[in-house]
């Protein structure tokens, strides 16, 4: 058992995103090794009632102020002037207790400064992602502000050797997790050996996909396949396209039925386009939902359709596998490292414009309809299957097990 100082800025129990990914990594790190998260103080009052019974020995709390001011400006604002306290602090835990590792885990992103590497001990980096990328013929679809956003993470994530915040932790780290295929290879050549990939997912199988069915409203499915996608209806997602495929789909599928659970800035050009083609029977929206309407949708549908851009951890997909549904998403960043060809239909877009890309997916979702329903439950078990084998806590305890050991 080794003693490991996991620096976490975001750690909370029963959250989402880099919270949880923050306090799950830090439960299943203690069950085989001897675990001191370093996280705000103000997350004391979340983390040490949530401590489990059989991990009091091994799974232990210190903390470092951060600034309130600052958070009401922006959380990344609050991180920044957070770390340089936290490495105050950790310099100090480091004189009075004898660690074996430090570990950077939260926040989750390579373009963001730690300085856990200039404590002189063997430095752990990850999950870390950032780099995931739209890919660059889509550019031009986007307004000129996010445009901008796209081509300036591209140039970061080409010119890494400039940015000394993202090159002195890397050079100096013995191991570097990345959440993604795409973000290792943003690293150099002569780093690979050290970069492995694995993304934060680390879901509870016994507690993150129930619900309460006295709570849960049925989805309004049509007598032919039932099609699902949730999640936010923003630019990356990709949705108005996805609305147009159900247009043709309609031509030989008549009573197929997309349902649309989330919201976001382009849901009215998505309904508009909806009216405009005429199939208010075969597309439907929901908006936001409460969880338990959500799962309970996931657990009705025939499929689900995920026609994103860019991604890390999809939760959505996470859940579509959970459920043993058949998938169809494209075989990029996130979505490539969350699924496997045996578990979804993984749509290669590699050097295709937005209208072959399109083509490709359209071509991809008449596969799945084409499916028979035996082949269609092997594809959802094999998702099930990599779920819990990869992307659950047993799955991360494993693979921690085996990052300490391969450290020397």
């Amino acid at each position: 058992m080794k003693k490991i100082l996991l620096v976490a800025f975001s750690c909370q129990p029963g959250k989402g995103s880099e919270p949880g990914v923050g306090w799950n990594w830090a439960v299943q790190a203690a069950k085989t090794q001897d675990v001191w998260v370093l996280t705000r103080s103000k997350m004391k009052k979340y983390v040490e009632p949530a401590i489990p019974e059989e991990l009091k020995d091994s799974l232990h709390f210190l903390y470092a102020p951060s600034s309130k001011k600052l958070r009401k400006l922006t959380i990344y604002l609050e991180y920044l002037a957070w770390q340089h306290t936290a490495f105050r602090y950790a310099k100090k835990y480091c004189r009075e207790m004898q660690f074996d590792y430090v570990w950077s885990i939260t926040f989750g992103n390579m373009f963001l400064p730690t300085y856990m590497y200039k404590l002189g001990l063997p430095f752990i980096w990850g999950p870390v992602g950032g780099a995931e990328q739209v890919p660059k013929q889509y550019w031009k679809e986007f307004p000129f502000k996010k445009r901008c956003v796209h081509m300036l993470k591209y140039w970061m994530g080409q010119h890494i050797k400039l940015l000394p915040w993202i090159w002195k932790p890397a050079k100096e780290a013995a191991l570097i997790i990345a959440r993604t295929q795409a973000t290792k290879e943003l690293f150099p050549q002569d780093m690979q050996d050290k970069v492995q990939v694995h993304l934060e997912a680390c879901v509870d199988m016994e507690k993150d996909f129930c619900f309460d069915l006295a709570l849960a409203a049925q989805l309004k499915k049509s007598n032919g396949i039932n099609l699902l996608y949730t999640g936010r209806i923003i630019d990356i997602k990709n949705i108005p396209m996805l609305v147009s495929i159900m247009k043709d789909i309609k031509k030989d599928y008549p009573d197929c039925r997309l349902h649309i659970l989330g919201d976001g800035d382009e849901r009215a050009e998505s309904e508009d386009l909806v009216k405009k083609y005429g199939i208010q029977n075969n597309v439907v929206f929901y908006g936001n939902v409460p969880r338990a309407n959500l799962l309970k949708a996931v657990q009705e549908c025939d499929a689900f359709v995920f026609p994103s851009l860019r991604e890390g951890a999809p939760w959505s997909l996470l859940e579509a596998m959970a459920f043993e549904k058949p998938i169809v998403a494209y075989d990029l960043n996130g979505m490539h490292d969350t699924l496997s060809p045996d578990s979804a239909i993984l749509v290669n877009i590699d050097g295709k414009t937005p209208s072959e890309a399109k083509d490709a997916f359209w071509v991809g979702m008449q596969k799945l309809l084409c499916m028979s329903q035996t082949e269609k439950n092997r594809m959802g078990l094999a998702a099930r299957k990599r779920l819990e084998t990869v992307h659950s806590a047993a799955g991360v305890k494993n693979y921690i097990q085996t990052v300490i050991d391969s450290i020397v």
